[in-house]
């Protein structure tokens, strides 16, 4: 029988099977759990996922065997970020020797581009003529993915096929549904995406994720952002730092996986169990905007500073104008 145990309190939680699993704290994990078929950690409380995110144990050192379910998350998550078998930086490991030289080169780069666009500058009119709501859904992808993708190519024009092509990539990843992924790849639609994406930003993967994952998560704030200004009394009201806040989404997931078997947090696991950590509902609340990027764990968003800067550019060029009108 497949099994759901919630650890909390000292106690495993299965249905209602109780029996002791010596822990101290009153944060939860929940492990769904049979062999051979799925060995998976839902993880929720922000401070477990601190330690975890931090746990040499736990990494994105993926090996693709164990249990069924595990075997078929992963595959298809990193068929998805690779291309032509080159995964994408953000699935890289830690322990890669490249990976934390490009991420820091790119952080440091980001934070100067952030220092350009946090004071509003002319080029981000656009956006904020969209916050001000002006234009369409499809118009703004257009304009986030330009904004992106001039990070990494200063003459970079997003096109409709582009924004089609990120799309389909961040559709593949969430979708449940076997036939369309099926008919993606033997089409070879999902590989021609990725490859026009790459062609865009001359080969850089970082680039390609960002214009697909990164993308998006600016998208949903920009349209938060578009309901705070069509009002007028919170508009008025709500500081920048508080309007900015208010705009930062954060991936709903991201996956770690077990190198050796052990316990954390009272909570047993074995090699290759996959813990997949909810940073979207962790981050919510004050003390915990840092899991937004992460920015306290080796693997840190080098795009911490760039996007909060970009959302405080749009936002005071939309204040400005509105406060004029």
């Amino acid at each position: 029988m497949l099994k759901e145990i919630n650890y909390k309190n000292g106690t495993q939680q299965a249905g209602f099977e109780t029996v002791s699993a010596h822990r101290m704290s009153d944060h939860s994990m929940k492990r769904t759990y049979f062999p051979g078929i799925i060995d998976i950690v839902a993880v929720t409380d922000p401070a477990e996922i601190r330690t975890i995110s931090n746990d040499s144990r736990f990494d994105r050192d993926f090996i693709a065997h164990g249990p069924v379910r595990n075997v078929q998350s992963l595959r298809k998550m990193l068929r998805i970020f690779s291309l032509n078998g080159k995964l994408f930086q953000p699935l890289l490991p830690r322990t890669n020797p490249s990976r934390a030289a490009a991420q820091d080169k790119l952080w440091s780069r980001l934070n100067v581009k952030a220092d350009e666009v946090k004071h509003g500058p002319a080029g981000l009119e656009p956006l904020a003529e969209w916050v001000r709501g002006i234009g369409t859904a499809e118009k703004l992808d257009l304009l986030v993915q330009q904004s992106i993708g001039r990070l990494f190519v200063e003459t970079f024009t997003a096109t409709e096929e582009s924004v089609a092509a990120a799309r389909m990539v961040l559709e593949a990843a969430s979708s449940s549904n076997v036939l369309r992924m099926l008919g993606w790849r033997i089409s070879g639609r999902l590989e021609r995406a990725k490859t026009l994406l790459a062609s865009m930003v001359n080969g850089d993967l970082t680039g390609v994720i960002a214009m697909i994952t990164g993308r998006q998560l600016i998208v949903d704030g920009l349209h938060k952002m578009r309901q705070l200004a069509a009002d007028p009394a919170l508009r008025s009201s709500i500081t920048t730092d508080a309007a900015v806040d208010e705009c930062l989404f954060s991936p709903i997931t991201v996956v770690r996986q077990a190198k050796t078997s052990g316990e954390v947090g009272g909570c047993p696991f074995r090699r290759g169990s996959l813990f997949i950590l909810g940073l979207r509902s962790a981050s919510q609340g004050a003390a915990n905007r840092d899991l937004v990027f992460l920015s306290q764990s080796w693997s840190r968003c080098p795009a911490e500073q760039w996007v909060p800067a970009l959302l405080e550019g749009v936002w005071t060029r939309v204040s400005a104008k509105l406060h004029e009108s």
